[in-house]
């Protein structure tokens, strides 16, 4: 298996470093489009003071850069701007986009503007559960710094400050048993009461 594909390995209970610091993987989902827009993405914790999300894009409209991966932070009350106003259009931006055809050209938070890119709408899957979003991309005039909009089916709206980065920046630093590729292929080859009588069995063999 390949750096990439380790990466993708990760499952809720693995844990990864990322600059010195040891990140615990809490959820695993995925998301696509119709057009071939698809996004993996994993919600990182450390302890209990911050959450990213790690995400791992494919994206056929840009051949160029087909797979890029990204962290994002979700911003706590943001407060989002047209580049002329000092209107904070943020609690309008759900509704904008669940019935605007157009996103706005430019956005600007914390001072810095943005300038649409992209925008998807797709379904979200965590777990066996299913539910729409519709994404808008912003980004800075370097295209260093991203902020991504996401509208959801309940009325949720969510705002992420987004960077690019290199995979080989992480680390695995522990993989949970429970996630191991051979365990889980096990499990679809034996099912749940063969499994538990291989184990079993391995057990009397090492212990005796």
């Amino acid at each position: 298996m390949n750096y990439e594909g380790k990466l993708r390995s990760l499952r809720p209970g693995d844990r990864l470093n990322y600059h010195g610091i040891e990140w615990r993987v809490i959820e695993y989902n995925t998301y696509k489009d119709r057009y071939g827009y698809e996004t993996e993405e994993w919600l990182l914790q450390w302890e209990a003071r911050k959450k990213y999300y790690l995400l791992r894009e494919i994206d056929p409209q840009n051949p160029e850069s087909a797979v890029n991966w990204y962290l994002a932070e979700p911003i706590k009350n943001a407060k989002i701007y047209l580049p002329d106003s000092q209107n904070n259009i943020t609690n309008q931006l759900w509704h904008d986009m669940q019935h605007q055809e157009m996103p706005y050209p430019e956005l600007k938070m914390f001072g810095k503007v943005y300038f649409f890119e992209s925008g998807t709408k797709g379904t979200y899957e965590e777990g066996k559960d299913e539910t729409s979003r519709i994404t808008w991309d912003y980004w800075d005039t370097t295209h260093e710094a991203n902020l991504a909009l996401e509208a959801w089916q309940n009325g949720d709206l969510h705002i992420y400050s987004t960077k690019l980065v290199n995979i080989k920046a992480f680390s695995i630093a522990h993989k949970n048993l429970q996630n191991s590729w051979w365990l889980r292929a096990l499990r679809v080859s034996l099912g749940t009461a063969g499994l538990l009588l291989l184990l079993v069995g391995c057990s009397m063999l090492i212990f005796g």
